[in-house]
């Protein structure tokens, strides 16, 4: 059975009451044993190798780190420890280099398939919440400066006369995997798009509108990418994918309809695989998702069911 999904379980206590304490908030800051998760330019702080780990900054150089930081936010606690991330996106590599020691900054999605489950997911949340504070430093409402407050988990507006309470958003975005029986086990339908590398097919996905359901979210997207019908859309599981900022909703769904009628304002190509071909997919010249992607988890899934 397929393993869990990727970025999930971090085993913080997210401490909603004690983040609104700002002298707690001061206090742990100051703490020897605090860890801080730096963020550089949406990359982690990652101590490479075979079995890459997160790479965390204690004591004086977690104070140091602090200083440089543009923006900290409290991601919670684990036991007795608190664990805060920073950001050092205004700054070059080189200035940087006193107090990341031997890490590198590394993009989280190439390196988390071989990360410890539980340090993915922290540093998940770590670049998630901190891409929200970069994108959030005006406010929508009357476009005024607005100062993070609640730990990192809130940002007010500077202007007394707005005044308005910002909170970190995800977007919801629908992935499905649509099947229909038939020999082999049946087959799904895949697509690409122009700009991913070549031979790379993967699960139907898209963004919810406002006053849709995710089922009809689902139902939508297919018939708007393949031009196929769909029944039976049923939930599995979701997976936070702050690459930038989405929270994907995972489906399965049975096909009413076989033929394909690509768009190409949405996909390059689309294609019925049966189980079979999904399993010479290397020889066809062809790719699946990455394994940390929820995508993935729905593929790995239906090829381990006995029918289709």
């Amino acid at each position: 059975m397929p393993r869990r999904i990727y970025f999930t379980h971090s085993g913080l206590d997210r401490a909603p009451d004690l983040r609104r304490d700002e002298a707690w908030i001061a206090r742990h800051l100051h703490d020897r044993t605090t860890e801080i998760v730096p963020l550089w330019r949406d990359r982690n702080l990652i101590t490479p190798g075979d079995t890459p780990t997160a790479r965390t900054v204690t004591g004086a150089h977690a104070r140091g780190l602090l200083r440089m930081a543009g923006e900290v936010a409290l991601l919670g606690m684990r036991g007795d420890t608190a664990f805060f991330t920073a950001d050092l996106s205004q700054h070059d590599l080189p200035v940087l280099t006193p107090v990341i020691g031997g890490g590198e900054f590394l993009d989280l999605r190439q390196v988390s398939p071989v990360m410890e489950r539980r340090e993915g997911a922290v540093l998940a949340y770590a670049r998630g919440l901190l891409h929200w504070h970069r994108r959030h430093r005006y406010c929508g409402e009357c476009g005024s400066p607005t100062h993070s407050r609640h730990g990192g988990h809130m940002r007010l507006c500077a202007n007394p006369r707005c005044g308005r309470e910002h909170f970190p958003r995800t977007d919801p975005a629908v992935i499905m995997l649509v099947t229909r029986p038939g020999p082999d086990g049946g087959a799904c339908l895949m697509g690409r798009q122009k700009s991913w590398p070549e031979g790379l097919y993967s699960t139907l996905a898209g963004f919810v509108d406002p006053g849709e359901s995710l089922e009809e979210a689902v139902a939508r997207e297919v018939q708007e990418e393949a031009g196929v019908a769909v029944t039976g859309v049923t939930y599995m599981a979701s997976q936070p994918w702050p690459f930038p900022s989405s929270l994907m909703l995972g489906f399965r769904a049975r096909a009413t309809s076989v033929d394909i009628h690509v768009n190409p304002d949405e996909l390059d190509d689309a294609r019925w695989f049966t189980k079979g071909q999904i399993a010479r997919f290397g020889e066809l010249g062809l790719s699946l998702p990455r394994q940390v992607s929820i995508a993935r988890w729905l593929v790995d899934r239906w090829l381990a069911e006995e029918d289709g």
